[in-house]
């Protein structure tokens, strides 16, 4: 059974919130401020491309949102992410990872979505996290592999590679 020390407890907290908030800012602001949750130089991978550094992270949100607003009703898509399951490592003081299974739900237009008949995806994810010099927790990587896809054209266009 593995053992944390008092500074790790605390650090569990921290990157459990940061985990917190980058999945609700997918849900609230379309991912617009994930960019600043990660690190500079973050590999952050989406249907296995991957987005290095801010910018790059920015850019792909930008542009999913770009196609929300075009391609979804009403240009609006309501989702919300849950995250369960959620397992901490730490290599040393200022490095960690985390494994844990997300739950998304989403469909076109406002709330409530209707006829949805199970998660979106559910997928394992894993995300590294580093302390950066001004003693913050940020996500230093991304991935995900995705078990299970539901029937969403929107999504399955930007996880699903032929």
């Amino acid at each position: 059974m593995p053992t944390f020390t008092q500074e790790n407890a605390l650090s569990v907290l921290i990157i459990q919130q940061l985990v917190a908030d980058w999945g609700y800012d997918l849900d609230i602001h379309g991912g617009m401020n994930v960019a600043a949750l990660c690190t500079a130089d973050c590999h952050y991978l989406v249907g296995g491309t991957l987005h290095q550094g801010h910018e790059p992270i920015t850019k792909f949100y930008t542009a999913r949102n770009e196609r929300v607003a075009i391609q979804q009703k009403d240009g609006i898509r309501t989702q919300r992410h849950t995250i369960t399951n959620h397992r901490m490592t730490f290599t040393d003081a200022n490095n960690a990872a985390a494994t844990f299974i997300l739950v998304n739900y989403s469909g076109e237009g406002k709330a409530p979505i209707l006829n949805l008949v199970g998660p979106t995806i559910v997928a394992d994810c894993r995300m590294e996290f580093r302390r950066d010099a001004d003693g913050e927790w940020r996500i230093s990587l991304f991935d995900s592999t995705p078990l299970f896809i539901g029937n969403d054209p929107f999504l399955n266009a930007s996880v699903v590679k032929k």
